[in-house]
């Protein structure tokens, strides 16, 4: 039988045999360290090839790879304001010092999205991970956890509403049809914002600034 490309993977990445919540921070702080941005596809396999994603795919690679080294994990979404990514319930975060373009549109109009995570079985417990932002991306006001401890649930990247679902194995699909149900006006509204967000950081990669 053919290796599935996670196993090759894990390989690359010396993961496998260890005791699992040591092998699931290190997992965890592998996906983390995927620059996020856009590359034209939320495929996982393709993320560690072209290592580059956002939410979904960083996330759906995250639960792909715990998963492929024996634990329970699932594909988790919940609804998201771009707006509220300047403001949060305590000092965890900072404000995201977007450029004055970026600005404009999210004071003219309501951007919404779905934002993809992951639940970690832990004993009895789920537990929340969220690989989306890579550590240099700090230096902007986003946040990401540097020090998770194999156990313990972590804030999410972006601010998330209290409306959330629990996709299973099917991360995916069901972004794909909660977008859909979006009013035309606002899913063009969040693919011109994604578009320019991530060009932003990607122009900041490419002058050495992050």
């Amino acid at each position: 039988m053919a290796e599935h490309w996670s196993e090759k993977i894990l390989t690359d990445w010396g993961v496998g045999g260890g005791a699992p919540e040591r092998e699931a921070v290190r997992v965890f702080e592998r996906v983390r360290d995927i620059p996020f941005g856009q590359m034209g596809s939320r495929d996982p396999a393709e993320v560690y090839r072209r290592n580059k994603g956002t939410c979904s795919g960083k996330n759906l690679l995250l639960r792909e790879l715990l998963q492929r080294i024996g634990l329970q994990a699932r594909d988790m979404i919940c609804l998201q304001r771009w707006k509220d990514i300047t403001w949060f319930p305590d000092d965890t975060y900072g404000l995201v010092r977007f450029p004055d373009e970026l600005v404009r549109m999210l004071q003219e109009t309501e951007i919404v999205d779905f934002h993809n995570y992951v639940e970690l079985r832990v004993g009895e417990r789920w537990v929340t991970l969220d690989a989306t932002i890579d550590p240099p991306l700090r230096r902007l006001g986003f946040h990401t956890t540097e020090r998770w401890d194999g156990r313990s649930s972590m804030p999410l990247c972006f601010a998330g509403s209290h409306k959330v679902w629990s996709c299973g194995d099917d991360g995916l699909a069901r972004k794909a049809e909660l977008t859909a149900r979006l009013p035309d006006e606002s899913r063009a509204a969040r693919k011109r914002f994604l578009v320019r967000l991530t060009a932003w950081i990607d122009d900041l990669r490419e002058r050495g600034e992050l």
